[in-house]
């Protein structure tokens, strides 16, 4: 079962949504939805020593999705925008996560 929950980058303090499980096709599944949704390209991807990320603009304003070994989030400095996603995220249908398993 997938699940997202609100909480706050500890570094930068941006309002983010936690993710969970915390798996490779998750994230690439919530960066297309989000794209589609918001109308945004697909932004590059930058891998890092532990897992990848994506920065972006969503709602008009920078956002980021990041996975790492421990956590995948998404984050941005609007609370709002932030929140806006949450309810998207929370309102998909359970089959929609049908390749997580």
């Amino acid at each position: 079962m997938v699940q997202f929950f609100p909480s706050r980058w500890v570094g930068n303090q941006w309002p983010s949504i936690e993710m969970e499980p915390v798996e490779t096709i998750l994230f690439q599944l919530v960066l297309c939805y989000l794209a589609d949704s918001y109308q945004f390209q697909l932004p590059p991807l930058v891998h890092t020593l532990d897992g990848c990320f994506a920065d972006f603009e969503l709602l008009g304003v920078e956002a980021s999705l990041d996975l790492d070994n421990w956590s995948l989030s998404f984050a941005c400095p609007d609370e709002a925008v932030r929140d806006q996603v949450l309810l998207t995220l929370q309102e998909l249908p359970p089959d929609f996560f049908e390749l997580i398993k």
